[in-house]
């Protein structure tokens, strides 16, 4: 799909730009205002592969497969994938929900690692932005649209996703916002203030050593606030219900600490496929941690789409996020 990107220079003013460059290997776009720079690579999977606040890299990516694509060989693909079931590339990404639809036990393979074709990108006063759009996917019929748009109000940026049904027959599935970051990290999650935290709490079991994480000390909680602490290389996962959808992760790396917000919708009356709107995953071996939205499932029939949008933000030091 890159043969299809139109090509130029780079449109910038003193705080602001937009620009093609390389990035680890792989040709990307960065988008950069002030302290933040944005980089999207569209070959793998159209990830938001990079989020860097005042020089700090906040994005986990995997050095083994910097500037790998797939060829989609059989051995290769092996080689990508290591000792897992597909690549970890790092980033921000789109997946299909729910998981126990993944073919193989794998997220769909043009989904994720496929390349994106650039429809659009654009830089106005009001903010830049990056469209992308996967192939339709053999395995589902299903294609993503992912567009980015940085703000030049407040420096945030959203992340919209489409999920579009181009089968012929009707499917059961939901967009899947996953966000790989560095370790370690606190991720503080606002709930409602009725009840036991722990009833906001879901765990998964399987996913790891800790059986029930509410009864381990990787996760605390209060009147209005669940905290899991991902700090060591243990693997964990947890859903969070009863949540606006409104996440703050804090990073203690050793260039100093930093912040993210996250934003998106929940609806009180949807089903989700996981069963929580939001979800929190700490890797057991590389030193990553991952935030996760997810939009309501539905059933779309041939033509139909579902949408998300994701909004998110950096600050460094004593900064203010923007509201």
């Amino acid at each position: 799909m890159l043969s299809h990107i139109s090509h130029f220079a780079g449109i910038a003013d003193r705080h602001r730009e937009l620009k093609w460059t390389e990035y680890r290997g792989w040709t990307a776009l960065s988008m950069r205002q002030g302290e933040l720079e944005l980089t999207v690579v569209p070959v793998i999977g159209g990830r938001l592969m990079s989020i860097r606040h005042e020089g700090v890299e906040l994005a986990y990516i995997n050095d083994a497969l910097a500037g790998r694509v797939p060829d989609w060989s059989g051995s290769q693909w092996q080689t990508l994938c290591g000792e897992w079931d597909f690549p970890l590339w790092g980033g921000s990404k789109t997946w299909v929900a729910p998981e126990a639809d993944w073919p193989g036990g794998a997220p769909q393979r043009d989904l994720d690692s496929g390349p994106y074709e650039v429809v659009s990108t654009w830089f106005e006063s009001r903010s830049m932005g990056i469209e992308l759009l996967s192939a339709v996917c053999r395995q589902s019929g299903l294609q993503i649209r992912r567009r980015i748009v940085l703000s030049a109000r407040d420096g945030a940026w959203t992340t919209s996703h489409e999920l579009r049904n181009r089968g012929e027959r009707a499917r059961q599935c939901a967009i899947w916002d996953v966000l790989m970051l560095r370790r370690p990290g606190k991720v503080e999650v606002a709930i409602g203030s009725e009840g036991d935290w722990r009833d906001s709490v879901t765990p998964f079991p399987e996913k790891g050593p800790l059986g029930d994480i509410r009864e381990s000390a990787f996760v605390t909680g209060s009147t209005g606030l669940v905290t899991t602490q991902c700090v060591e290389a243990v693997e964990f996962k947890l859903g969070v219900k009863n949540s606006p959808g409104v996440i703050h992760v804090e990073f203690d790396v050793p260039e100093g600490k930093h912040r993210l917000r996250r934003r998106f919708p929940v609806f009180a009356e949807a089903r989700y496929a996981h069963g929580t709107p939001l979800e929190v995953f700490n890797a057991p071996r590389l030193p990553y941690f991952e935030i996760e939205s997810h939009g309501p499932l539905v059933v779309l029939q041939p033509g139909e789409s579902a949408t998300l949008s994701v909004e998110e933000a950096v600050a460094g030091g004593a900064a203010q996020l923007p509201d």
